[in-house]
């Protein structure tokens, strides 16, 4: 072999070594690559699936957000004119004015849907409003917040602001919203008797709607019976002091005074937010008699003057002996005018109205009662009639007797809510519910509804409540003034 040959294949070997090192190189480098690329790999899929375990666990845990922004608040003032509904944010605490209009969604806790009109003031509602926008799109009788109706004896410790229902303690802010028939009312006017509707959130009381108020009594020619016991109604004994005034629930009762001696007893009306003078000279030994006077009235929800004053004749009235001037009017029916005179232990009246348009006067019909059986719905079949300055009724048993509440079914679940005329009393076939807006229990059939307000006429309407598995609301016209 020549030098040329040997010198040719010496510089072959050389390059066929630096292939080879180049060829393990990039091997061993595809290799640490291939390694990262699988380590790295590895752990960006476990890291996505811990990062998805986490979204699941927080959509799971996240609430249900309905769209738009909703206010939990106590509706304070509703202008239909300009349509607006004032709201006090229980969560925010501060007063707010949102715009409503026809295409707002009201409905009721049960999702029926509501008139603005039905909606009361001191109610709790859930107001939506969507994105960007300024106007209520939805507003729902609030689910969330709890609410006691015919509260009586609320315990209230002004300086812990803590309010006691039943053994539940609540407490409550300056901000409470009271309301008291039309106006605003601070805590400390409430009283122990009243009967309230109360309404809360969790552990704190917003609104509170005072259903059935008080008035004052005061006594007058009291001198013949200081120190002796006084009892009005439901409320607790006292004895009869100078000057005394008593806070009473309103409504009709019976005032009865007593001591070792005697007891005494007269019916009295106290009206929210006004004071009641009563006498006590007509009691007592020395005092005139007094008589019980059942009026059975026909057609029902006319008004009942006696000796010029309105008077509810749901019960038995205690009446001095001798003459008292009686009025009973309603209007489109002949209004009846008359004197009865009292001069036994017990009397129950027919007065029958007929129709203006009949031309014809009105019935009325006296008889003697027991007054061992003053609450019975018979009379004695025996006794004799007279007419007081009226036509006789030949026939007795032609006036209708009032039906009971307790002979129609009840359903326990639910109730009527009346939300208009405001601070009318209500009578549901003649048995006073409370003052307008109240809730009480609901009686499915046909019933009698009458409005009684102080210097309004008094106006009854017949309503049907169906057994339908609801609330039943009625929002009846505002009264008409005498």
């Amino acid at each position: 072999m020549s030098a040329l040959d040997k010198k040719q294949k010496r510089k072959n070997t050389v390059n066929s070594r630096l292939i080879m090192s180049l060829l393990l190189g990039l091997g061993f480098l595809s290799a640490i690559l291939l390694v990262t690329m699988y380590a790295t790999g590895g752990n960006s899929g476990h890291n996505s699936i811990i990062i998805g375990d986490q979204q699941e666990e927080e959509q799971e845990a996240a609430p249900e957000v309905r769209k738009g922004n909703e206010i939990l608040g106590v509706i304070t003032a509703i202008k239909e004119g300009t349509q607006e509904i004032t709201l006090y944010d229980v969560i925010k605490e501060e007063s707010v004015t949102y715009p409503y209009n026809g295409g707002t969604n009201i409905v009721d806790k049960y999702g029926q849907v509501m008139a603005v009109s039905q909606l009361p003031i001191g109610i709790m509602v859930e107001a939506i409003l969507p994105e960007n926008e300024t106007k209520i799109s939805e507003l729902k009788v609030s689910t969330k917040a709890w609410e006691y109706v015919g509260v009586s004896n609320l315990g209230i410790d002004r300086s812990s602001r803590v309010m006691k229902i039943a053994t539940n303690k609540y407490k409550y802010t300056d901000d409470i919203i009271i309301l008291d028939e039309d106006a605003f009312i601070t805590v400390h006017e409430l009283a122990e008797m009243d009967e309230l509707i109360i309404r809360g959130y969790e552990e704190t009381i917003w609104s509170i709607t005072v259903s059935r108020g008080h008035g004052t009594v005061k006594l007058m020619e009291y001198e013949g019976f200081l120190g002796d016991n006084i009892t009005i109604g439901y409320e607790s004994m006292q004895q009869v002091a100078e000057d005394m005034v008593i806070k009473v629930r309103e409504g009709n009762f019976n005032l009865t005074v007593e001591n070792a001696k005697y007891t005494a007893t007269k019916n009295i009306t106290v009206y929210r937010n006004q004071e009641t003078l009563v006498t006590l000279s007509d009691l007592g030994p020395d005092a005139a008699k007094q008589g019980l006077v059942t009026f059975e009235i026909t057609p029902f929800g006319a008004d009942l003057f006696i000796d010029g004053r309105l008077t509810t004749y749901s019960g038995a009235l205690e009446l001095t002996y001798g003459d008292h001037d009686v009025v009973v009017s309603l209007e489109e029916y002949t209004t009846f005018e008359g004197n009865l005179t009292v001069d036994s232990a017990g009397k129950t009246i027919h007065i029958d109205l007929p129709e203006e348009s009949s031309n014809e006067e009105a019935s009325v019909t006296e008889a003697e009662t027991d007054t061992d059986s003053i609450d019975s719905e018979d009379t004695d079949p025996n006794n004799d009639s007279e007419t007081i300055n009226g036509s006789e009724n030949e026939d007795p048993e032609d006036v209708p007797d009032n039906t009971s509440n307790e002979d129609y079914e009840e359903d326990a679940d639910h109730l009527i809510h009346v939300q208009n005329p405001i601070g009318a009393s209500i009578y549901l076939n003649g048995e006073f519910q409370g003052v307008s807006p109240a809730s009480f229990g609901k009686l499915i059939g046909t019933h009698v509804l009458t409005f009684i307000k102080e210097g309004y006429e008094t106006t009854s309407y017949t309503v049907e409540v169906s057994d339908d598995n609801r609330d039943t609301y009625f929002n009846m016209p505002d009264l008409t003034k005498k």
